[in-house]
């Protein structure tokens, strides 16, 4: 069976697409996954992946009319419609996703239903249907395809991201081969929107803390955060560095060697839960039933003030010894060397 799982974007979300497209593809099948060109890299080299179709539709949206689209959608097409699909499942269920669908030849079309589509146009064109109870979480919803197509259940939840941690990231190879035998942790403050990120403030205090346990704490940063990450480090008094520069993918190689991270709501976060590297998710305005990091030791700790529902950043009802705590106690107040 040939199938295309659908799923463009987002990061997070591309994560916890992962179980869905190991579901699907079975001895003998093919899978083929369309994602946004810059997300491909998470699901290229995936064992159960094996075709990536690259749809850059954000580019295309902002540019529709230019020759470079037309040539780029034309490309997309042709590879689309050589793949010959049995089976198309969106799991993204928006309008973005819908025209693909819709554009490939497939006998069956699944996606979900009017109740469980974030955008019920969606549902229009996709012949089998699936709906889920509100609140569940992405994870579980993609499961929820997976076991309509194949007629049963028991599937896995945790992504599998063994390709990304295998793959060899010369940042970070090169980084980890310098350092010393000190275990760290690797902290992610950082996110798409100031209201999911923790304080400058209380991650430099944590990371002074953390520091007397016998942790060194790594600050991981992304384009445009350098200067902030510096600002933490600067804070710490030395008791924190910066993590090498690396594209986001690689940060599952990354956390695979750290003793313990501590994240935001981001993409970084999902997959260090995913590699296995103990892992404390703080969560403000998303919620984490939905959305929270699934991994085999996770921690989830939310903000309690609610101040994010008033466009507070930082979220500040979460105190450097409260993540300490969770944090000791997650380790089982012991530190090891990966």
């Amino acid at each position: 069976m040939k199938i295309l799982l659908v799923r463009l974007s987002s990061f997070g979300d591309v994560v916890f697409t992962l179980p869905l497209a190991k579901a699907l593809r079975g001895e003998g099948d093919r899978l083929a996954w369309a994602v946004e060109g810059p997300l491909a890299e998470l699901v290229a080299g995936a064992p159960y992946v094996d075709e990536v179709l690259v749809a850059t539709t954000r580019a295309w949206r902002k540019r529709p009319l230019s020759a470079g689209t037309r040539g780029e959608l034309r490309a997309f097409l042709s590879s689309l419609g050589a793949f010959e699909p049995d089976v198309v499942v969106d799991a993204q269920g928006l309008l973005k996703s819908a025209w693909i669908t819709l554009a490939a030849r497939a006998r069956r079309k699944v996606g979900f239903g009017f109740r469980t589509a974030t955008e019920r146009v969606n549902a229009l064109v996709t012949g089998e249907r699936v709906d889920v109870p509100a609140g569940t979480h992405v994870v579980d919803r993609g499961l929820a395809l997976a076991e309509h197509v194949l007629g049963r259940r028991g599937f896995p939840r945790i992504p599998d991201v063994s390709h990304l941690v295998a793959r060899p990231a010369p940042e970070v190879d090169d980084w980890l081969a310098a350092r010393s035998a000190r275990p760290f942790a690797l902290l992610q403050p950082f996110s798409s929107r100031r209201t999911k990120e923790w304080s400058a403030e209380e991650t430099a205090a944590f990371c002074r803390a953390l520091a007397e346990h016998g942790l060194e704490p790594i600050v991981r940063w992304g384009p445009g955060e350098r200067e902030r990450a510096q600002l933490i480090v600067a804070g710490s008094g030395g008791a924190a560095s910066l993590a090498p520069a690396s594209p986001p993918a690689a940060s599952a190689r990354l956390a695979a060697h750290a003793a313990l991270f501590v994240g935001a709501d981001t993409g970084p976060t999902h997959l260090a839960a995913a590699a296995g590297t103990p892992t404390i998710a703080l969560y403000g305005p998303t919620d984490p039933a939905r959305f929270g990091p699934v991994g085999p030791r996770v921690r989830i700790l939310r903000d309690g003030s609610g101040a994010y529902n008033a466009g507070v950043p930082g979220l500040p009802g979460l105190t450097f010894n409260a993540v300490l705590d969770a944090s000791l106690a997650l380790l089982g107040e012991r530190v090891v060397a990966p």
